[in-house]
């Protein structure tokens, strides 16, 4: 049976509202009224069950996972992945041997707060944000293989540091079929390798797969630049595209020699195609070399609002740098995946490099996340990757 957690007078209305969150302000005891990661119904005062979800000890103290009285079993999370998937489907996600890594559960927007799963290939990462999803995984590991009977080979267990805090001994890691050599995926017809116990987020960017086809739409002749270029996508999405030159800078020794051996797995050479290990920011003030196309995909400037200023400056400075750096008529394609960066305060910042800059710059379209990111409409907060397409013109008068 599940604990019990009480709203206080009058907040039922916060539920009815579809917001996911709970936060401990709104529950009778607050932090401390229910046991970490448990799974909890939340009454009202009249004891009506209002939903049903995981408890943590900290300020958002209740994720919902219903809105109706049910068990948090196997068979909800088979049913609950059954629905992120076709739901996918039903979105026009192609999946086969030319295409066969994407985001299968994106947290709230797939109904599931504090779990994220990628699928690349044969291998499943799941990627806990919540003590209480954390406490599920082998229910969740049988629900996954229950889905897709006989494909999954390996899973990797990935609790993120608010789980490894406060359940000291989480267990990370493959707990089936590790290979040391990497994974190997498809993402429209770009090859690539994914280690999820290396670099960053779950091994890949899946995320930026239709941005990476945009730039493979635009890229033929152009000279381009993959600033942050982790894994090379981006550079190879260009080269397939038909660029002249893809050069990837990136600060991480290890990305630069996952893009070389990237580059090379698509059959291309990192003597004709540079990979630089370098601070883009140090590389644009430096480099005397110009684009016709640039990419700029930092990782999170800021993950709090405290340090939201100091992230709006990085990101004014990264993109005036990259203005000056383009030629006449070239396109930038610029991203913040910082979740307290919002779209308008992005767009304001590149704004404000235009005009550092003393560029023309049009807005020729805004970017986002592909088909497998669904986000909660409930929950705005869940809209984390925003990009905008630029074309650069000539410099301004004055």
């Amino acid at each position: 049976m599940n604990q019990a957690v009480f709203l206080n007078r009058g907040k039922e209305s916060i539920v009815k509202m579809r917001h996911p969150w709970i936060f401990s302000g709104a529950l009778k005891g607050g932090k401390n009224c229910a046991e970490e990661g448990a799974v909890v119904s939340v009454k009202s005062e009249n004891e009506e069950t209002l939903g049903v979800g995981h408890f943590q000890q900290s300020s958002i103290a209740v994720r919902l996972l219903s809105f109706t009285d049910e068990a948090i079993d196997e068979g909800f999370y088979r049913k609950k992945l059954e629905a992120a998937w076709n739901n996918r489907l039903k979105c026009g996600f192609e999946y086969g041997d030319n295409n066969n890594c994407f985001r299968w559960v994106n947290g709230e927007g797939d109904g599931l707060p504090g779990l994220i799963i990628d699928r690349y290939g044969a291998l499943i990462v799941l990627q806990f944000h919540s003590v209480g999803m954390y406490l599920q995984r082998m229910e969740i590991e049988a629900a996954a293989r229950s889905v897709f009977p006989g494909e999954i080979e390996a899973v990797y267990l990935m609790p993120t540091a608010v789980v490894h805090e406060r359940v000291p001994s989480a267990e990370e890691g493959f707990i089936s079929g590790e290979q040391s050599d990497g994974f190997p995926v498809s993402e429209n017809g770009m090859r690539f390798l994914v280690h999820p116990n290396k670099g960053q987020k779950t091994g890949f960017f899946v995320d930026q797969r239709d941005n990476r086809a945009l730039v493979k739409q635009l890229a033929k002749d152009k000279r381009v630049l993959n600033a942050f270029s982790y894994s090379g996508g981006f550079s190879i999405a260009a080269l397939q595209g038909g660029a002249k030159k893809a050069t990837s800078v990136d600060v991480s020794e290890y990305a630069a020699e996952l893009c070389e051996q990237h580059l090379e797995l698509n059959g291309y050479h990192s003597d004709s195609q540079p990979v630089i290990v370098s601070d883009v920011m140090q590389y644009l003030s430096k480099t005397e070399e110009a684009f016709d196309l640039i990419i700029l995909d930092p990782p999170a400037f800021a993950k709090s609002r405290k340090k939201s200023h100091n992230a709006v400056q990085a990101y004014k400075r990264l993109n005036a740098l990259a203005m000056k750096k383009i030629e006449e008529g070239g396109l930038i394609f610029t991203f913040s995946c910082s979740q307290v960066i919002h779209d308008k305060l992005f767009e304001d910042t590149v704004r404000a490099a235009a005009m550092e800059a003393n560029r023309d710059i049009k807005l020729i379209r805004k970017l986002g996340p592909g088909i497998d990111h669904p986000v909660n409409i409930f929950h705005p907060e869940g809209h984390y990757l925003k990009g905008i397409l630029l074309v650069v013109g000539d410099k301004l008068g004055g």
